[in-house]
């Protein structure tokens, strides 16, 4: 992994974000130093050589370094700090005008606020990007289990990024509760990624519009995870099947997708979504957990859109998603209860949510 500002190799976690110690350390000195910044003279250095402080500066602001991190400068011979006077002196003083109080400097720049856990869940997601790639390059001619154990795998991987994000929090975790917050964020997570990834699956989507094509897709996605003995017939599938689909893709997947969320965005909800204190099966030390994590990351969304200027709506409008992705999850568990009773083959975490959902 190569640092963010610089192209370094040797990179390590600094102020929120990752980088070397050399951009580290200048990051640091940015926020001790007294000198006047000069006006950018980037375009007459060296190819090889470091941008001007300004322009080095703002990229480690862009890649989610926090100023508030940084611990204040320490003086070798600090000051002694004068004795306050008594209340008996202050009265017989003979100056009968209050003393005036210190006059604040402005701060010279203007410092973001920290939204670095979100910054750096987007950042570390799309470094997931290639492997999701590869593992849903013939998605079109997947069936209900391959799509599972790719939706599995997807849920792993978020908690991947979630351990390194909050280490002191998630390590401590009882296995059962991990279990547990997985689970319930597994239904809610497939639909939310359904409109990440409207994207670059574009054209996946479009058959809706196509009638035979999307016919076909539907037939071949379910009849492939049936038993041979159990297989149904091409009209039964679209009979059983066919709303369920159209209602996902008009329903639940393009209204989120034309809310126009960017990546942090969708991030903050992936990570609300995932530390849901009100799940029923967790303990009561994981739920207090999830509540800590869920307020930060709801602060730092709210902090993210307004460092970006967005509309004081948008932030009420991102949050609504999370109403979307319910009616998607309730979806989900009628899917689920439709594919057990046709012999539909289920991944044994779906027979888990499965099991749940039946007491």
């Amino acid at each position: 992994m190569a640092c963010q500002v610089c192209g370094c190799s040797d990179v390590e976690p600094h102020f929120g974000a990752l980088s070397c110690r050399a951009c580290a350390a200048f990051f640091r000195r940015y926020f001790h130093s007294k000198k006047v910044v000069g006006q950018c003279n980037c375009a007459v250095r060296f190819r090889n050589s470091h941008p001007c402080r300004e322009c080095r500066i703002k990229k480690c602001l862009s890649i989610g370094m926090n100023p508030e991190k940084v611990q204040e400068k320490r003086e070798r011979h600090p000051p002694k700090k004068n004795k306050p006077p008594s209340i008996s002196e202050a009265l017989t003083s003979s100056s009968s005008t209050p003393p005036s109080l210190p006059i604040s400097q402005l701060p010279s720049r203007i410092i973001p606020r920290d939204c670095s856990s979100i910054t750096l869940t987007a950042f570390n997601w799309q470094k997931c990007q290639p492997k999701r790639n590869y593992m849903t390059r013939t998605l079109d001619e997947t069936n209900y289990y391959q799509l599972s154990c790719f939706k599995i795998e997807d849920c792993m991987m978020i908690w991947r990024i979630v351990e390194d994000l909050f280490p002191s929090l998630t390590w401590n975790l009882r296995k059962l509760d991990k279990e547990a917050l997985l689970r319930n964020f597994l239904p809610k997570w497939s639909v939310l990624t359904a409109a990440i990834d409207m994207e670059v699956k574009v054209q996946r989507y479009s058959k809706v519009n196509n009638t035979e094509e999307f016919k076909r897709m539907i037939v071949d996605f379910f009849t492939y995870s049936m038993p041979e003995k159990f297989k149904m017939p091409p009209e039964d599938i679209l009979k059983v099947f066919g709303p369920m689909i159209v209602y996902y893709v008009t329903k639940i997947i393009l209204p989120i997708h034309e809310k126009g969320l960017d990546q942090p965005e969708f991030m903050a909800l992936a990570l609300i979504i995932l530390f849901d204190g009100a799940y029923s099966n967790i303990s009561v030390e994981c739920s207090e957990m999830c509540r800590t994590i869920r307020n930060l990351i709801f602060r730092e969304l709210k902090n993210y859109q307004t460092d970006k200027n967005f509309d004081e709506i948008q932030f009420a409008d991102t949050v609504d998603t999370l109403n979307i992705v319910e009616k998607g999850e309730k979806k989900f568990y009628e899917e689920l209860l439709i594919c057990d009773m046709h012999n539909v083959h289920l991944h044994e975490d779906y027979r888990l949510l499965l099991n749940e959902l039946n007491g």
